[in-house]
């Protein structure tokens, strides 16, 4: 069996570890069953003023052959 590592350097305390490649975890094993209790920024409600929808712009173009402005125009 084969089991492929990183080492890598906890975002809270600095500490080196070895993380499985498969997994996607930024704290060492102390770190994360810390943090634990904390919300997940997924699970957070975002603060502040809701964002603005632009609504999207429409042009109107006028069909200038069915209103007779060009007489004798090229075809």
């Amino acid at each position: 069996m084969e089991l492929r590592v990183h080492l890598k350097i906890c975002e809270a305390c600095g500490c080196l570890w070895y993380r499985a490649q498969v997994e996607t975890r930024v704290y060492c094993t102390s770190c994360d069953q810390r943090f634990k209790e904390f919300p997940t920024p997924q699970s957070r409600k975002r603060r502040g003023r809701p964002k603005k929808f632009s609504l999207p712009t429409v042009f109107a173009v006028a069909n200038y052959e069915t209103q007779g402005m060009f007489q004798g125009g090229a075809q």
